[in-house]
């Protein structure tokens, strides 16, 4: 009976201190939300900036608690948009994000650990059907209890995901860096998705 007793006690004990954490699930602000790349073409010369339009992220946001968190994170390939048509054309071709193949560009995250002064998020990126696991370096930029905010900035090897690797350029060689800048700016407010 004294066992029973402490084992209810424990529970009751164990809600109170988890409850004192409330997990909010949480959708993108697309108008305040952005998603872009840059890489270097011409041999390094100059650079091309670009973005996806079409995204979705999910947060289970743990408020006080960014580390118990969790995030998916969806991109649709057909979105690029580099101000040239022309040129966003070809980078949805089988020359590189092969879009209609490989609509989604994905990420899920398996862990959100603190790092100095900011934080980094593990988990799987899907691109071009190739999944890595990866570790991405955050900021928290949430700026009251209401309003969440991450930016982060995050560099890829296109070449480990295929993308691009048989693209020759007419006339200069190792026209487009294998590297690319990821620039994420997420924003959300709990108020707006409480209860969904």
């Amino acid at each position: 009976m004294q066992f029973i007793k402490s084992i209810s006690l424990a529970a009751i004990l164990l809600f109170s201190i988890s409850s004192d954490k409330e997990t909010v699930k949480l959708n993108v602000e697309p108008n305040h939300s952005t998603v872009g790349f840059m890489v270097r073409i011409a041999g390094g010369i100059t650079k091309v900036r670009g973005k996806f339009t079409d995204f979705q992220m999910y947060m289970d946001y743990v408020d006080e608690d960014l580390t118990k968190s969790s995030v998916k994170f969806t991109i649709q390939a057909k979105s690029i948009d580099t101000n040239i048509s022309d040129r966003d054309d070809h980078l949805r071709s089988k020359d590189f994000l092969e879009v209609a193949t490989y609509p989604e560009i994905t990420f899920v995250s398996s862990a959100i650990r603190k790092k100095g002064t900011g934080y980094e998020i593990e988990g799987d990126f899907t691109m071009h059907g190739t999944t890595k696991h990866v570790t991405i370096p955050f900021a928290n930029t949430s700026d009251s209890a209401s309003k969440v905010g991450v930016s982060l900035e995050w560099e890829l090897d296109r070449t480990e995901f295929g993308v691009g690797n048989n693209f020759k350029h007419t006339s200069i060689e190792n026209f487009i860096s294998d590297k690319i800048v990821i620039e994420v700016d997420f924003w959300s407010r709990k108020s707006k998705n409480q209860g969904e």
